[in-house]
């Protein structure tokens, strides 16, 4: 009977064993559940306190028309932009670049085919005749563009066209997919409205790329007085954009909008993790060449 009570009482203390090492569990995992929430609304929080910081405008003193920087230089009496200072060609022959040197993401590709991003800027914005706002084409008269670089931030992204998705209860445009998508309803490059471009920040769960991961960063470079440029490509002309200003909306607030001047518009979601407002980088209408 000894025997026999005992074994009893053994068989009972496993499943209150059991049952303590479970709610253990339960209890480390809502610990740990409520921590990283708290974390994370903590960094949400901070970031969007931080969003007033990409509010930025070229100063007023950076703010001349770029046709009054032109140089000589363009047969026919035209005149051509003047690159920015960079490094030269044949410096490029000496670059060595060795195993865990940083280079550019639009390098990942072709690692030994590297440029640094001031050459590659430098030979990029040759060859450009001034714009002015006015010489824009009529809206709908150009070609969509198939491209789009930043060459200051290393973009160089292929561009689609979005289409609109019919929900249940609304209609709203498909995200880009590993590109710089473009609104068709808005103007195209070159033309005298405003063009809309849009492309992810970052994207860890439907993975469509984060072409525009880098474009937060126009703000303090217009902040300094530094010039970024934005060229579109539609197979027979480049345009050249010069940034002017950037600003964030809430998601609520976002809206697309027509200047009726050849306008250009960069969009992306921020702050990272959380997505919900939007960055608005736009530019003007400076320069054109032909392929």
């Amino acid at each position: 009977m000894e025997a026999g009570y005992d074994y009893l009482l053994l068989r009972g203390r496993w499943p209150r064993r059991l049952i303590g090492f479970t709610a253990l569990i339960l209890v480390s995992l809502g610990v740990l559940l409520m921590a990283g929430g708290g974390a994370y609304y903590g960094f949400v929080a901070r970031a969007r306190a931080d969003l007033a910081n990409l509010n930025a405008s070229l100063p007023p003193a950076a703010d001349a028309s770029l046709s009054e920087q032109a140089v000589p230089g363009v047969s026919g009496g035209g005149s051509a932009l003047a690159p920015p200072s960079g490094i030269s060609a044949p410096a490029i022959a000496s670059q060595d670049l060795r195993i865990g040197d940083a280079i550019d993401t639009y390098a990942w590709d072709s690692p030994l085919a590297y440029e640094p991003l001031d050459y590659r800027e430098q030979v990029l914005l040759q060859g450009f005749t001034p714009w002015s706002m006015s010489q824009a084409l009529p809206v709908g008269s150009q070609p969509q563009a198939t491209r789009i670089i930043v060459p200051e931030l290393g973009i160089d992204s292929r561009v689609s066209e979005l289409s609109i998705l019919n929900l249940s209860d609304s209609r709203t445009y498909q995200t880009p997919d590993n590109a710089v998508g473009h609104i068709p309803e808005s103007a195209n490059s070159g033309e005298a409205g405003s063009s809309w471009y849009f492309g992810h920040l970052e994207s860890p769960i439907v993975g469509e790329g984060s072409v525009f991961f880098h474009l937060p960063r126009i703000a303090e470079q217009l902040k300094n007085g530094e010039e970024v440029f934005v060229i579109t490509d539609n197979g027979v002309h480049q345009y050249l954009y010069r940034l002017t200003s950037t600003e964030v909306v809430d998601q609520d607030e976002m809206s697309l909008y027509d200047t009726g001047q050849a306008n250009i518009h960069l969009v992306t979601c921020v702050p990272r993790l959380d997505y919900s407002h939007r960055l608005i980088a736009t530019g003007e209408l400076v320069g054109v060449k032909q392929n």
